[in-house]
């Protein structure tokens, strides 16, 4: 068998690959070519997604198994998908677990993009590839006790450690080889075993088995063909779920609605021609505009509010003042050290003739009073140094 350059689709572990070659990918290779019949046969039979996915489907829903064909938003166009799974969430939505059987990858739909696939459409074989690299098993280091020893002894499923090293390995490599070296039926899917070469930046092609060996020892091991076609039944990844991965998480795309405009500029005057979902998307956009200019009008107003608030003026107490308003009650006092002027309010010795707290009255006045001799003295300094 040739080495083929190809292009890895989805990646789980080292013995559940998926992959295309590069040369199916180019326009004149049959499979592109029967991607877009397909895709124009699909336009013609249900019309384009605007048009035709918006309505519910009459009839029983695809079961496991079903081959349908997947209006798929990311691609823009139809592709063939087989059903995994069809699950039901907590809102009563109908969810549809695909694996897309020309692309390699998983995806999760709602049922309104599902149709049944055309009957011309069904006898040709999926494009995408499950691959597997062959004479190596994973291995766990356990101690023998008899000997006194570490021994690498096989395990049934792959450690996260060399499962994410590999994947590390391929998303740097510049390119990627595979060598088909035998074939394995499991659960009505062929596996493709064989040799995987990476090719680094710097021109160089390595061997991934052996790359795995080096980093991670004490995590796989390597065997011969005979030995390693019995083991490989054991393993417990060989029939996980193509949507999961290594961890056993969901890894699938979600055919969520993507808006495409073509680099058609948006003009608000011109809405008519727009989709019903991008009419919806373009009246939040204006809406939160809206709320945003509001906002931004409503802060600033309160900015210029606080801005013309104007400080108390403060209020001299002078001993005229308080001459003027209580006459009769105040006498003047001069001090000979400053030549300032006291005034004393009388008031303060009838509280204390009628058993008020003198102590507490005077305190205050001498407070008061040391306050308007420092506030006069500021105000002569300020005077006479303008």
């Amino acid at each position: 068998m040739a080495l083929d350059h190809i292009h890895i689709t989805h990646y789980i572990d080292p013995h559940c690959f998926y992959y295309k070659t590069e040369t199916a990918c180019m326009q004149e290779h049959e499979q592109a070519k029967f991607a877009v019949t397909f895709n124009e046969h699909c336009e013609n039979e249900y019309g384009i997604i605007y048009d035709t996915v918006r309505h519910v489907q009459s009839g029983k829903p695809a079961q496991p198994g079903d081959l349908v064909a997947l209006r798929s938003n990311q691609l823009q166009r139809w592709i063939r998908c087989e059903v995994e799974e069809l699950l039901v969430d907590l809102n009563q939505t109908n969810w549809y677990y695909l694996w897309a059987i020309d692309e390699g990858f998983p995806i999760k739909s709602d049922i309104k993009y599902v149709r049944p696939l055309p009957q011309a459409f069904r006898q040709e074989p999926a494009h995408a590839k499950r691959g597997a690299i062959i004479n190596i098993l994973p291995g766990e280091t356990q101690y023998n006790y008899d000997n006194d020893e570490q021994m690498l002894v096989p395990s049934t499923k792959w450690s996260t450690g060399i499962a994410s090293t590999l994947e590390l390995m391929l998303e740097n490599a510049e390119s990627i080889s595979f060598l088909p070296r035998n074939q394995f039926l499991l659960q009505n899917e062929t596996i493709h075993f064989g040799e995987l070469f990476i090719t680094t930046q710097t021109n160089i092609t390595h061997n991934v088995a052996k790359m795995l060996r080096e980093a991670c020892p004490g995590q796989m091991i390597l065997i011969q063909n005979s030995k390693f076609f019995e083991d490989i039944k054991y393993l417990q990844g060989q029939n996980k779920k193509r949507y999961v991965n290594n961890a056993g998480l969901d890894n699938h795309v979600v055919n969520n609605f993507m808006t495409h405009y073509h680099h058609k500029t948006y003009d608000p005057a011109n809405l008519e021609c727009m989709e019903t979902d991008t009419k919806l998307a373009m009246k939040v956009y204006e809406w939160l505009n809206r709320n945003k200019e509001a906002r931004i009008a409503i802060l600033e107003q309160q900015k210029t509010d606080r801005d013309r608030m104007i400080e108390p003026p403060i209020t001299s107490i002078s001993s005229e003042s308080v001459s003027n308003k209580y006459p009769g009650r105040a006498t003047h006092e001069s001090d000979e050290e400053d030549g300032s002027t006291i005034t004393k309010d009388h008031f303060f010795r009838k509280c204390d003739e009628n058993g008020g707290n003198v102590q507490a009255q005077r305190g205050k006045s001498t407070r008061l009073s040391k306050n308007i001799k420092r506030h006069q003295a500021r105000m002569q300094q300020m005077k006479s140094s303008s």
